[in-house]
């Protein structure tokens, strides 16, 4: 029962009254336990949490199918090719494996692992919604479970890096990280990207090559009748899913902020002395030392979204959809690792790297 409720209500039972003001007393914070429990599971060894985390992602996985079979999973067992054999199975398994694996020794959160996840499996249901007819909800649901089960078990076993914290003292790395209002604009400018790459493959070479490349194509009327602030408005999520991805850990860093100190100051270098990595690194925007901590972030995070994207939409296209071939698995892919790298440029552009 709470000090404070005891003294003011039950006046008879308080040994000392003036208790009830003095700053010593401490409220019962019913999270305390649950903090306690992931805390522990936190400080396991690494040698159980990685197993752990391979384990939870897997099961929690196959069991959410299994729930959805009746349902979503009707609709996309409609466009999939046969997967029984135990080789596909094993190397299935062994995809989403791997995957885990990447973003546990890349040093990845959950939130990271849901924004990573967001942006790496979507193109595989855009194409099922837009090319093949696959209803909203069963597209969405597929993509909730394969967010979920990954970033479940990494918020159980891992804590949240410095960029993300939401504690009450920031740095002012985080202030500039988190502010909502930074966010709110580089989500519409990520989108914005995403979406004049997205319409300009869309009304030029696109819905020939999937035609031509993907048997049993059931319709490209929504890729002919796509307008451009549609898409902007339908790929905010991807714009926000990005900034958290890519943004604000490089802002966020607790090392070299780059540029974000206003005491950091470029210093110019001498042409006729500098070695080719300093001469790129300054005309990238870096100092003469070579790249920031900062842009390392930012173009390390931006190439392996990019190689996720890319290779992630490759194997899922050519392996799970019915009459795909492999050049027709390469181009949907593509477009999606060019709308990648140009939003990380973009980033590296905004925060002056």
């Amino acid at each position: 029962m709470d000090v404070t409720l005891m003294a003011s209500h039950v006046p008879f039972l308080a040994i000392r009254p003036d208790d009830q003001f003095s700053p010593d007393i401490v409220k019962d914070d019913p999270g305390s336990n649950s903090d306690t429990a992931m805390d522990s599971l936190r400080k396991l060894p690494l040698a159980v949490r990685f197993p752990l985390a391979c384990f939870l992602s897997l099961s929690l996985s196959s069991a959410l199918y299994s729930i959805v079979a009746s349902t979503a999973g009707v609709e996309l067992a409609s466009v999939s090719r046969d997967l029984q054999d135990p080789w596909t199975i094993g190397a299935l398994v062994a995809w989403k494996t791997s995957g885990v694996a990447v973003a546990w020794y890349a040093g990845y959160d959950y939130q990271d692992l849901i924004s990573l996840n967001f942006l790496a499996n979507l193109p595989y249901y855009y194409l099922l919604n837009t090319f093949y007819s696959i209803h909203d909800v069963a597209c969405i649901t597929a993509l909730v479970i394969d967010i979920t089960s990954t970033a479940i078990p990494f918020a159980l076993l891992r804590s949240v890096i410095h960029a993300h914290k939401s504690s009450e003292a920031k740095t002012p790395n985080q202030e500039v990280a988190q502010d909502k209002f930074v966010y709110g604009l580089l989500s519409l400018f990520g989108a914005a990207i995403t979406s004049l790459v997205v319409y300009g493959s869309f009304y030029t070479w696109l819905p020939t090559y999937m035609v031509v490349h993907f048997d049993g194509l059931r319709s490209v009327e929504k890729a002919h009748n796509s307008a451009l602030y549609v898409l902007v408005a339908l790929f905010i999520p991807i714009g926000a899913a990005t900034t958290h991805f890519v943004f604000a850990p490089a802002v966020g860093s607790p090392g070299n902020p780059g540029l974000t100190d206003p005491k950091l100051k470029k210093t110019a270098i001498n042409p006729e002395t500098a070695t080719l990595r300093e001469t790129i690194a300054w005309n990238l925007g870096c100092g003469p030392d070579g790249w920031t901590k900062r842009a390392e972030i930012l173009f390390a995070r931006t190439a392996s979204l990019t190689a996720c994207a890319c290779i992630n939409t490759f194997v899922r296209v050519y392996v799970t959809i019915e009459g795909t071939e492999i050049v027709g698995a390469v181009g949907w892919a593509s477009v999606w690792g060019v709308a990648t790298t140009l939003t990380g440029l973009a980033f590296a552009w905004v925060g002056n790297e």
